[in-house]
């Protein structure tokens, strides 16, 4: 076997279990914006993501330095790294989106569903079905809906009706270079929309 077929392979077998686990639970199966048979990288797409890759590296280095030599010193460099890590982030997505536009979808379906919880108690989350035009071309997309999730089920569908109006419509904001990747805008954002 050639090392591209190789590669090709095994990136092929790595995007099928992220798309296992990405759809595990779920009725509305996700739409990903990643290419065809290319694993989904988060995280690296600019030098934002690089320092707060390395950043975790020092909270790493930080913790250890400072469970092995009982100094304050490890303690310092794990709380500067972290913080270093959350500015990052916000950087990171800042420019990540900072030429994405913002359209007006229709909702084609929603969902609500059981998600693993960080804390153990019940946690859901949502996932949405939507269908816009951009320059002629009618796009559907799963759009991002919210990173954080909901304590009850009630909460998720209200959280879901305060975003998408009675006719089904929302905002999204999308990458220009790569339609079917977008976030549901919170309807409390004054945007300029692109349709």
């Amino acid at each position: 076997m050639s090392k591209q077929s190789w590669k090709s392979k095994t990136f092929k077998e790595l995007r099928n279990v992220q798309d296992d686990s990405i759809n595990s639970g779920w009725r509305i199966k996700f739409i990903s914006y990643a290419p065809k048979d290319t694993p989904i990288i988060i995280g690296f797409e600019n030098w934002a993501g690089c320092l707060a890759g390395i950043s975790i590296i020092g909270f790493l280095g930080g913790i250890i330095m400072s469970i092995k030599d009982q100094d304050s010193l490890g303690i310092y460099i794990a709380l500067g790294s972290f913080l270093v890590c959350l500015f990052a982030l916000v950087i990171k997505n800042f420019l990540l989106q900072k030429d994405w536009i913002f359209v007006r979808a229709k909702c084609l379906d929603r969902e609500v569903t059981r998600v693993r919880s960080r804390n153990g108690g019940p946690s859901y989350g949502s996932r949405i079905l939507c269908e816009f035009n951009y320059n002629d071309v009618c796009i559907q997309c799963t759009p991002q809906v919210t990173w954080i999730t909901h304590s009850t089920e009630d909460n998720a569908h209200k959280f879901l009706n305060s975003q998408i109006d009675e006719n089904g419509e929302c905002i999204l904001k999308v990458n220009p270079h790569n339609l079917k990747e977008a976030n549901l805008v919170k309807r409390s954002k004054k945007v300029i929309l692109m349709n």
